[in-house]
């Protein structure tokens, strides 16, 4: 009777391991990541509207890759409007508390970029050389945009909320307009322009290299810090600072 009973418990505690050993791996392939071309009509701009990172790199061809578990891929639209490519969730996901992208990568190529901006706490990512001659850089929330190195002749960088603009390295524009609301920071010391505007309200930053006039306005506990010896032009409202380095 007791080697029944062994004989039993044995052979269930063999079933449940199957099934746990099954379950896992049915949960593992759900979970693997999987890769999607995305073909789309041309585009020179794009608006990343989701948690994750979006990779550029500018090339003679256009490509639009997403990186996602399979259940993601079916939720991400990736679509052209006008010159935009627009990367975004499917409406009906914005409310669903259960909905779990995980994580989420976009690799885009493409020959022309006139314009970047992140929604949400995405970031956008160019390791390589961004050449345009007009591009305007937007964050709105937390994310961020951080380009490797830009040249371009006229340059337009915005942030509202948390979220931070990087240019590490670059030729020397034309002009340099900066706009900062909230506590977020514009960082471009190693980018140079003739002329630059700069605006602060609220708790952020931006750094800037000017070379022949500097337009500074800050109002709030935010600062503009400088670098260069530029043609200055400051208004400070409340405790923020233009400070030169």
């Amino acid at each position: 009777m007791k080697k029944i009973r062994l004989k039993e418990n044995f052979m269930k505690t063999k079933i449940l391991f199957y099934t746990l050993l099954i379950s896992g791996l049915l949960l593992s392939t759900a979970a693997r990541a999987e890769k999607e071309n995305r073909e789309v009509p041309s585009f020179s701009e794009i608006s990343f509207r989701i948690s994750g990172k979006l990779y550029l790199e500018q090339g003679s061809s256009q490509s639009v890759r997403v990186v996602a578990k399979s259940s993601t891929l079916d939720e991400i639209i990736s679509e052209v409007k006008g010159r935009s490519l627009v990367i975004r969730f499917r409406t009906n996901n914005i409310f669903r508390q259960t909905f779990n992208p995980g994580k989420v990568e976009v690799y885009v190529t493409v020959p022309e970029i006139n314009a970047l901006s992140v929604s949400g706490s995405g970031d956008i990512i160019a390791d390589s050389k961004i050449q345009s001659r007009i591009i305007d850089l937007i964050v709105s929330g937390s994310g961020d945009i951080s380009l490797e190195e830009l040249d371009a002749e006229r340059v337009k960088a915005a942030v509202s909320g948390s979220g931070d603009i990087l240019i590490e390295k670059g030729g020397v524009a034309e002009d340099f307009s900066v706009v900062v609301s909230g506590s977020g920071n514009v960082e471009t010391l190693g980018f140079e322009a003739k002329h630059v505007d700069a605006k602060v309200a609220g708790s952020g930053s931006c750094t800037v290299h000017a070379i022949e006039t500097l337009k500074a306005r800050v109002a709030g506990s935010g600062g503009v810090r400088y670098k260069g010896d530029p043609q200055i032009d400051t208004s400070v409202l409340g405790s923020g600072k233009v400070i030169k380095l």
